[in-house]
């Protein structure tokens, strides 16, 4: 199968959700809100041969999500809310023995972001609530013996990427908030043959992560913020990884901000991380597998991180973790997990 496909997104997306809760929202309450320029995905499944050049534009448009929960004497069960915003995103995916040889030009101008919060009264179960916002996003997946050569260049100019989430709970047992905020990201796997990735990365905008939580009784309760300029993941669980990473970020600026706040409870954790430029690597080592890397990252621009954990009264673990890096690299060779 040969693809060559364009697309271009020259006008805003935005999604909104909105719960509002008297008195109770039931066992279970799930929010999904996603709001996407382009999305494009391609698969080979059987064996055959993927092969196809993949262009996709986003304008100086806006890309938005907002996703709320306004119950404030109101309670609920296990509750789960997912807001993202996404300018340009395309999929690959190859099992079977299949091979795959694709090109990929994502190029974004947009603001792009997502907004997340929520105020409930009593939750007894697991509460996870998730913010996700990234301008060009890249995914190949392999297994059962495929191969995959794929060749990707993203470059982000628009305003910025951000992710936000605001979390207040009079008692819960575990709340969890994440906010994630990535320019240009590129994860690719694969089980069998030979992972080949060439990727080039080009932020020049701001990214900003911020998660901040509030509860007055808790089992537990977190914020974490990530924020990343650019992201590349290759992971290769049968044979050979091929590398060529080439990382710049420049402009506004990374930064992430964590804030947990808690009266009386156990555990009390903020994490906040900010990246300039992250590349990661790894094979299996009882595979046969083998890595050739050329790796090049360069960051002028500044990167920034703040974690905070207050406790008014009393918790039994309390944790905070600040990481600030401009560029980071790590490849490795392991055993798979269980082995």
């Amino acid at each position: 199968m040969d693809v060559q496909s364009t697309q271009s997104m020259q006008g805003n997306a935005s999604a909104n959700t909105q719960l509002d809760v008297a008195t109770d929202a039931g066992e279970l309450v799930s929010l999904t809100t996603a709001a996407t320029g382009n999305a494009g995905e391609a698969d080979s499944l059987g064996g055959g041969a993927l092969t196809g050049s993949f262009t996709q534009t986003a304008g100086a448009v806006s890309i938005t999500t907002d996703s709320q929960i306004n119950g404030y004497d109101a309670q609920a069960g296990d509750v789960t809310t997912q807001s993202n915003a996404i300018a340009n995103t395309q999929g690959f995916g190859v099992s079977g023995g299949s091979t795959s040889e694709v090109s990929v030009t994502q190029t974004s101008q947009a603001l792009t972001q997502s907004d997340g919060g929520a105020i409930l009264g009593y939750t007894p179960g697991t509460a996870t609530f998730s913010a996700l916002a990234v301008s060009n996003n890249v995914t190949a997946n392999g297994d059962t013996g495929s191969s995959q050569t794929v060749r990707i260049n993203q470059s982000m100019t628009g305003t910025r990427t951000q992710a936000a989430q605001f979390i207040a709970v009079g008692n819960g047992q575990t709340i969890t908030n994440a906010a994630t905020a990535t320019a240009n990201n590129v994860s690719a796997s694969n089980e069998g043959g030979t992972l080949d990735v060439t990727t080039a990365q080009d932020n020049q905008s701001y990214v900003r992560a911020q998660a901040e939580t509030t509860a007055f009784e808790f089992g537990s309760s977190s914020a974490m913020a990530t924020g990343v300029g650019n992201a590349v993941v290759a992971t290769e669980t049968g044979g050979d990884i091929v590398m060529d990473n080439t990382q710049t970020n420049s402009g506004y600026g990374v930064h992430s901000i964590a804030d947990s706040v808690g009266t009386d409870g156990y555990d009390l954790a903020g994490s906040a991380i900010a990246m300039g430029n992250s590349v990661s690597g790894s094979v299996c080592s009882t595979c046969g597998g083998r890595m050739t890397i050329r790796n090049s990252q360069t960051n002028s621009a500044d990167v920034g991180s703040n974690s905070a954990a207050t406790v008014s009264a009393s918790a039994n673990v309390v944790s905070g973790v600040s990481t600030a890096v401009g560029n980071s690299a790590s490849f490795y060779v392991s055993k798979p997990a269980g082995s």
